[in-house]
């Protein structure tokens, strides 16, 4: 195998991958549509529909819409928005609980609950933003001495690289002190989620 299929067997392998959502966090309907799908029903409301009736008509043909239009408990309403929400809907059972048995203004509810979405939305927005840096920062940390590496493999110079004792020992010590750099750009941004 030539030296260029080499260098770039591991460009491929080592390029940065998408990250998805972990498993269990993906959500169902993004942060922005449960707020507007929270401002429907509060303008149903408004306009003077029931609560049933405003959780069904923003989603008219839905589950959703078949449990309050037959008269089924509140609870399992609740349930099923929250279900159709995904992790946005956290918060709609307490919302539906409060306004069907307190009789609590339930426009201002869920009026309310789509403002926190969305400043939750913002939240995040900001700090993807502001952890742009350190994200580039760690990439360019971790991928320069690896590309360093693969061009003096290529270029047949490693063996110099490694041909002395304290030369071996710079290198150990680099490696590690790049590690534990990678780790601690990981834990700050971690520590901003």
């Amino acid at each position: 195998m030539s030296r260029v299929a080499v260098v770039a067997a591991l460009a491929l392998f080592l390029l940065p991958r998408r990250r998805r959502h972990p498993v269990g966090r993906r959500r169902k309907v993004p942060a922005v549509d449960a707020a507007e799908y929270f401002d429907a029903v509060a303008a149903e409301l408004r306009r003077g529909a029931s609560l049933r009736q405003a959780l069904a008509l923003p989603a008219p043909d839905s589950r959703l819409a078949r449990l309050a239009g037959t008269g089924q408990p509140i609870e399992l309403v609740a349930a099923e928005v929250q279900r159709h929400l995904g992790l946005d809907g956290e918060l709609a059972p307490a919302g539906i609980r409060l306004a069907s048995r307190t009789g609590a203004p339930a426009a201002v509810v869920f009026a309310r609950l789509a403002a926190r979405l969305r400043a939750a939305a913002q939240l995040e927005r900001d700090r993807r933003a502001l952890t742009a840096q350190a994200r580039l920062s760690a990439a360019v940390v971790g991928l320069v001495p690896v590309a360093l590496g693969v061009v003096a493999i290529a270029s047949g110079r490693i063996g110099l690289l490694l041909a002395s004792s304290p030369a071996r020992q710079v290198i150990v010590i680099g490696v590690a002190l790049q590690l534990a750099g990678l780790a601690a750009i990981g834990v700050l941004l971690r520590s901003h989620r």
